[in-house]
């Protein structure tokens, strides 16, 4: 069996991918059990789990700590969110992403982000470039833009300018595209169709409200990690309520 091939093979079946994204061991283990056919990180939980703010500000060393002991603790493809490799110049970039391809996963979510604002597509398309020719063949680069976050106001133009990201984000190396941020189905679907990669989108709802959608890959990002610390509340609240401090 080839992990990475499995993977990959995901990505063009009839149905789509459905990762409930995971922060730790035992949440790896609990989405493991539910019948994942893989496992995919979310970097904002891993971050709050551990009391930082998403965006990098986990130190990158612990990140690849908490995502080794993840790897360690299945046999199931692994795809990590990276964010942007917490690298400015190539350079670092090139380190950084050696580094997490080192844990052995099968998967990179990395982001069109900078700071506030995004990479332009040529800079970005090089960062993809650098990150291919690294990774070679046996990683899926799902390249992240961030266009429907760094704009409220959802429109068919908006759906064009990220198509133009997905079409250069292919040309430099990248397997698959993420839209996270876009919620209208038409708009959703008038992306797919013209997509020159795999879609990803992200949900936290029915995945078969997507169905007749050409999606890849329904992803759940922080969402599994928030449902998770809801039900911890509603379990506990019974619990404790009305207890006084002994």
């Amino acid at each position: 069996m080839n992990t990475y091939n499995d993977f990959y093979d995901a990505h063009f079946q009839e149905e789509a991918l459905i990762l409930y994204n995971c922060w730790d061991v035992a949440s790896a283990q609990a989405i493991e059990k539910a019948g994942a056919r893989a496992l995919a990180t979310s970097s904002f939980a891993i971050a709050r789990a551990w009391g930082f703010n998403d965006g990098e500000q986990l130190p990158f060393q612990q990140n690849l700590w908490f995502l080794e002991q993840i790897r360690r603790n299945t046999t199931l493809p692994l795809t990590i969110d990276i964010e942007a490799a917490y690298s400015g110049s190539l350079e670092t970039l090139a380190a950084n992403v050696v580094q997490f391809l080192n844990l052995g996963v099968q998967g990179i979510n990395f982001e069109d982000r900078k700071q506030d604002t995004l990479w332009d597509i040529s800079e970005q398309s090089e960062r993809i470039h650098t990150i291919r020719k690294i990774a070679k063949k046996e990683v899926f680069l799902n390249a992240r833009t961030d266009l429907f976050f760094q704009e409220t106001h959802h429109t068919f133009d908006l759906v064009k300018k990220a198509l133009e990201r997905a079409k250069a984000y292919k040309e430099a190396g990248a397997d698959g595209i993420f839209i996270p941020g876009l919620t209208d189905l038409d708009l959703i679907q008038a992306f797919a169709e013209h997509s020159p990669l795999p879609v990803n989108i992200m949900i936290n709802d029915d995945p078969n409200r997507y169905t007749n959608l050409k999606i890849a890959r329904l992803s759940y990002g922080p969402a599994s990690f928030l449902n998770a610390q809801k039900q911890l509340e509603k379990i506990s609240h019974p619990i404790l309520k009305g207890r006084k401090n002994r």
